[in-house]
């Protein structure tokens, strides 16, 4: 199956960037959009978002900007240093399926859903957060201006900005199945660069997206723990000003058809540097 029109798949509610003073659109006060200095703005859009389970043929990092795999982990939110281990061996992972010459991990982002959480929780000091909330607005989480230099920061002084690096995240739930709040993924091929502004945070500099009808949603339908996503943020060969994004815009989802069933979603992003 490829994705088509509209009406084959029931419509979700995705936040993009707006224009301040554009009906039903509302502000995110803790990401500052660069063109304007001021706080961006989101507007709700319904989109088809595709079950992965039903897509044939099956989507790939290099094609598409995303695919999905079971990898079972079976030591998740267990015991003490669990996250290290976990990042050492997706890390080794990664890089086999790549078929890379080194994977490291940047860094990892462990997400709890609370019924009285919210995003702005996020956005305080760290060590004020208890649990990171899910980001409900589409977003590719770094910039190009400075994703190389993280890559380089943890692959270390055998590769150079010569080399071909990429950013490369993976995502699974610590419990499955995922009804509440799961990630939505949209085709690489399907983005504009145009619709991509550029914003800056406490975190660092990064872009949220306007709408575009063009766009290609994807999530896995009840997506299990040992089940994950892979997608592209950064790839230095990749020529956005050539029209050429290939980065993957995401954001998590609250799916009205479902809603008040299954577990609060937790969940761990890992973010890897990747050398070719």
């Amino acid at each position: 199956m490829v994705p088509g029109t509209a009406n084959e798949e029931p419509l979700r509610a995705l936040n993009f960037t707006s224009e301040k003073g554009v009906p039903d659109a509302f502000e995110f006060p803790h990401i500052t959009s660069i063109a304007t200095g001021e706080p961006l703005q989101l507007k709700t859009h319904k989109v088809p978002v595709y079950n992965l389970r039903e897509i044939e043929p099956k989507p790939s990092v290099d094609i598409n900007g995303y695919t999905w795999e079971t990898l079972p982990y079976p030591d998740l939110d267990e015991s003490e240093g669990w996250e290290d281990r976990y990042a050492t061996f997706t890390c080794e992972w990664l890089k086999h399926h790549l078929s890379a010459r080194s994977c490291r991990a940047i860094n990892y982002q462990i997400r709890r859903k609370h019924s009285d959480g919210d995003v702005s929780d996020n956005y305080q000091s760290r060590e004020d957060i208890k649990d990171q909330q899910p980001v409900p607005a589409v977003h590719v989480d770094i910039n190009r201006e400075r994703a190389s230099a993280r890559a380089l920061a943890v692959l270390g002084e055998e590769f150079t900005e010569s080399d071909r690096l990429a950013i490369i995240n993976i995502w699974r739930p610590l419990r499955g199945p995922v009804i509440d709040a799961p990630l939505a993924l949209c085709d690489a091929r399907t983005l504009d660069p145009a619709d991509m502004e550029r914003t800056t945070d406490a975190y660092g500099g990064g872009y949220f997206v306007r709408y575009n009808a063009n766009m290609k949603w994807v999530y896995i339908h009840d997506q299990m723990s040992d089940e994950i996503l892979v997608f592209r943020q950064y790839d230095n060969t990749l020529k956005p000003e050539l029209g050429d994004a290939k980065c993957i815009a995401h954001t998590a989802f609250f799916d009205e058809l479902r809603e008040g069933q299954g577990l609060p979603r937790q969940s761990i992003e890992l973010r890897c540097a990747v050398a070719y």
